[in-house]
């Protein structure tokens, strides 16, 4: 008896020798390790990284790019049931512990030892610490700082930052980060419309989410969510009847919900690609994807919509100039089989929808995805077919689309072009379009594409002469020309499609864009002086002008066109395109003149005459506003520009072939650029300030006879003349 109780009585000092030992070991690790412990203030001061949000002048959403798919939503909008649902499948004394369960760390630690299921015991605030503050391998000491962090987490920020970071945080597959993301995924829904077994469905996703998610495998996830909604039931968050509800409802999956979330709007995809081009230019794609705030540009939605709708018509109805292209595909039969890869929009439809004709009469019936569409005869005018069954035939695979007039087969056409609409005074650029669709192809023609620019250079070889101190009444010889290039070399001759108009006025070879009298301009003021003009006005030029150069074979890109003609509707002033606001009201004065002003002023008051009188009058015929404009059409039509400007905006549109070949016979840049242009005036006119130019001092005005230049009291055109002698800018 007595050596019973000397032994269990040595047993007991032992164990409390033992557990005193072990406690002051622990103590003296963790003091050892304490200092060791990464700093919490970037849980303190987190914030999501989302990336870069692109946005227009007025808050409008261009464009999202980021590296993780991520919708931060705060605390206070993430609803209670989201809450909840995570809370009890992850850590149901959450709101209870102080950053650490102690119960469940023994129970996992118990479990592990006697080999059985193994359990984790990490909580929610566990998981913060780990995901910001520490890496995922699993050794004694990380858990252990682990558990020493997230003490000091759940004290320094509180529950509710706690769940708002880890519900903003966590991967929860199919490349969605965070709550918001991962509703827009699988459900396309907003968080907040979640039902009870949507709110489990995500809770159910965090352990396990590459493997265990309704996109892959509908059966665990099922298994999951039902016992996510038990430990909802368990915990008091919800009632048997909800719980039952939730556990017989399907998860019904909605595909592409994460595409919707990130799609831009197609008009807005030029822009807002261009600008994130030249954020990670300048921020490094790091920056970019992962945490570059929110950028505002100058970009007009919805100036910029209206340029891509206007656009895509015209590059339509260019491309139809050129014969019908034929159907997508035949023999489809009925009923539709609508998952058929043959019925899959092509690339740039955009809100084109595919359909199958059903009839072909007079009319055209069509079988769309939403319903039948009468396509009528007249809209087929183009074709020059009187009715539908000469050019259709059931089963046969058409685009329908809509180009203002009702519903018409339409094509991806085989042609380009681009837009580029800005404010002269500031640079700002409020519209840009690179293409037929950014969906059929990235590549922004506004910025990358070099193409001659035909007669929209001549506006500055006409400068040139007006700063020297020719006038818009200055008599030229319209008639072919030779002009020497040297030993050896033939003479250069200027495409003539006749003898010339002989003696004409300044103006009148500039508005009907004649090429004779151009060169015999060109000649006269010397190549070196055209080139430098140009460039003064912001035209990048290669280092040697030629003279057919002085006729468009120079090749820029639109935006850069655009940048010079905002030279002349500054009045002089050169300023650099910029999708970047400006700070603060914007004024040019003070600013140095590039340019002569009386110079700039008569050149402005020229080609005032190319919409009404000159190469664009077919165009603009009943167009009452004033604009300057020029028209540019290169050799065998292979590029139409129209340049136009006021003192309140520059407009420019190039159309084109990306193969260089030419458009389809009698293309031209007035009838052709120049429509796209109008259609964009018309329908943005709410958009566009159409001021008349201020005569600038040292100048009057002479009413004169347009055809001969000299001054008429009945004449049809008010000329501005000099009053002082012209100082050339240099």
């Amino acid at each position: 008896m007595n050596f019973a109780r000397t032994f269990l009585a040595g047993t007991a000092i032992l164990t409390l020798f033992v557990g005193f030992a072990a406690v002051g070991t622990g103590i003296a690790y963790v003091r050892k390790i304490e200092p060791t412990l990464p700093d919490i203030q970037s849980v303190i001061d987190w914030r999501p990284k989302e990336g870069t949000t692109i946005l227009a002048v007025d808050g409008t959403v261009l464009g999202v790019h980021a590296s993780e798919f991520r919708k931060y939503v705060p605390y206070g909008e993430i609803p209670p049931v989201v809450v909840n649902a995570f809370v009890a499948a992850e850590d149901g004394q959450f709101w209870t512990h102080k950053g650490v369960n102690p119960v469940a760390m023994a129970r996992a630690l118990l479990s592990n030892l006697k080999g059985g299921r193994v359990l984790g015991a990490s909580t929610i605030s566990q998981q913060v610490v780990k995901n910001i503050l520490l890496t995922p391998e699993r050794t004694i000491d990380r858990k252990i700082k682990e558990v020493l962090l997230a003490i000091k987490v759940d004290k320094a920020i509180g529950k509710q930052k706690i769940v708002e970071i880890y519900l903003n945080e966590s991967y929860l597959g199919e490349g969605a980060y965070g709550v918001a993301a991962a509703a827009k995924t699988y459900f396309g829904k907003d968080v907040s419309q979640l039902t009870v077994s949507e709110a489990a469905v995500l809770a159910a996703l965090p352990q396990a989410p590459s493997v265990v998610n309704p996109v892959k495998n509908m059966t665990r996830t099922l298994e999951r969510r039902n016992y996510v909604l038990g430990r909802m039931l368990a915990e008091g968050y919800i009632d048997n009847a909800t719980y039952g509800q939730a556990v017989t409802e399907p998860v019904v999956v909605t595909r592409g919900g994460k595409e919707a979330a990130r799609e831009t709007e197609y008009a807005f995809r030029s822009p807002e690609e261009a600008v994130r081009r030249a954020l990670v230019s300048s921020l490094g794609s790091e920056r970019v994807y992962k945490d570059g705030g929110t950028v505002r540009t100058t970009v007009d939605p919805d100036l910029q919509r209206i340029s891509h709708r206007e656009l895509r018509i015209g590059l339509v109805h260019e491309d139809r100039r050129s014969g019908w292209q034929g159907p997508l595909a035949d023999g489809v039969g009925f009923p539709v089989n609508w998952d058929d890869e043959a019925l899959a929009p092509p690339p740039g439809a955009e809100d084109w929808k595919v359909g199958v004709v059903a009839e072909a009469g007079r009319d055209a019936i069509v079988e769309t995805r939403d319903g039948q569409v009468t396509v009528t005869a007249a809209s087929l005018a183009w074709t020059s077919r009187k009715k539908a069954s000469s050019l259709l035939e059931k089963g046969d695979v058409v685009l329908i689309g809509d180009l203002g007039n009702g519903p018409e087969i339409v094509s991806i056409p085989r042609v380009q072009g681009a837009v580029v609409v800005l404010d002269p005074a500031t640079g700002a650029i409020r519209a840009m379009d690179g293409g037929f669709s950014a969906e059929e192809s990235e590549f922004n023609r506004a910025t990358q594409a070099k193409r001659q620019t035909g007669s929209v250079f001549k506006s500055f070889v006409y400068l040139s002469a007006l700063e020297m101190g020719f006038d818009a009444m200055s008599p030229i010889l319209d008639r072919p020309i030779a002009i020497e290039q040297g030993p050896g070399l033939a003479d250069w001759r200027p495409t003539s499609h006749d003898a010339g108009l002989g003696l004409i006025t300044l103006r009148r070879s500039l508005e009907l864009s004649r090429n004779e009298s151009t060169v015999r301009l060109v000649y006269d003021l010397g190549l070196d002086q055209v080139a430098e003009t140009a460039r003064r006005a912001g035209i990048r030029l290669p280092e040697k002008l030629t003279y057919s150069m002085a006729l468009g074979t120079a090749e820029t890109t639109p935006l850069n066109v655009a940048e010079a003609y905002a030279t002349l509707a500054n009045g002089g002033h050169h300023i650099q395109p910029t999708f970047v606001p400006a700070e603060g009201p914007v004024s040019l004065e003070g600013r140095p003149s590039e340019f002569d002003p009386i110079a700039v002023a008569q050149l402005s008051s020229i080609l005032e005459g190319v919409t009404y009188a000159g190469t664009a009058r077919n165009a603009f015929d009943g167009f009452d506003k004033p604009i300057s404009a020029k028209t540019g059409t290169t050799d065998q039509s292979k590029d139409a520009w129209f340049a136009s400007y006021g003192p309140r905006f520059v407009l420019v549109v190039w159309v084109g072939r990306d193969d260089s070949k030419p458009l389809a016979k009698g293309a031209a840049g007035g009838v052709t650029a120049g429509r796209i242009a109008r259609g964009i005036l018309d329908h943005g006119s709410a958009d566009f300030q159409f001021d008349p130019f201020e005569l600038p001092d040292g100048t009057e005005t002479v009413v004169a006879d347009r055809a001969t230049g000299l001054p008429n009291e009945k004449g049809d055109v008010v000329e501005i003349v000099r009053t002082e002698e012209p100082t050339h800018a240099n």
